[in-house]
């Protein structure tokens, strides 16, 4: 894994979260280089499902991929990053170390979307109207032009159902050149 900064961008239930742990169980990554907003949400804060955005959530993601890019270690962030504003302040951390960033986008459809989030429980699930959304948000948002008008220096589009992938399927054939 190349050392630099790698944001999986993708509405909830895309399939971010599972491509992340397939890469660490195929050892192109270790298990402390996935930074997670939901992982560290579940740290903070348990069970509970009305914590949302709490600032102290992204303050402790700032500070994990702060302390990865300044060691010269790979990072991947695992938030939805659907909009610009979600992407700078991480960009920003790559920026401020040297470090290129990569950006791996999750296009899914609506109705798979739907029924994977149907599958979730506690603070994973999210109310279908926000998912989709954040789905037309992540369409609109996060094309590849406007990522690399955010600063990224590489787009790649995960493979994923209608291409025949599972996440993890998908983990293994998304190899970075940064």
């Amino acid at each position: 894994m190349p050392v630099g900064l790698i944001l999986l961008v993708g509405p909830p239930a895309s399939g971010k979260s599972s491509f992340a742990r397939a890469w660490v169980e195929h050892g192109q990554l270790d298990a402390a280089g996935v930074v997670s907003c939901d992982a560290i949400r579940g740290e903070l804060f348990g069970a509970r499902v009305d914590v949302g955005d709490d600032p102290a959530v992204f303050s402790e993601m700032d500070r994990r991929v702060a302390a990865r890019l300044a060691a010269d270690l790979a990072v991947v962030v695992d938030a939805t990053n659907v909009t610009p504003s979600a992407r700078t302040r991480m960009i920003a951390w790559a920026r401020q170390h040297g470090r290129p960033v990569a950006a791996l986008r999750f296009r899914v459809a609506d109705e798979v979307l739907v029924r994977r989030n149907s599958r979730r429980s506690g603070h994973a699930r999210v109310p279908v109207d926000e998912g989709l959304r954040s789905a037309t948000t992540a369409a609109r948002d996060a094309t590849r032009g406007q990522l690399l008008t955010d600063g990224v220096d590489l787009v790649v589009d995960v493979p994923g159902e209608s291409d025949g992938h599972t996440p993890a399927s998908a983990a293994a054939t998304v190899l970075l050149g940064m």
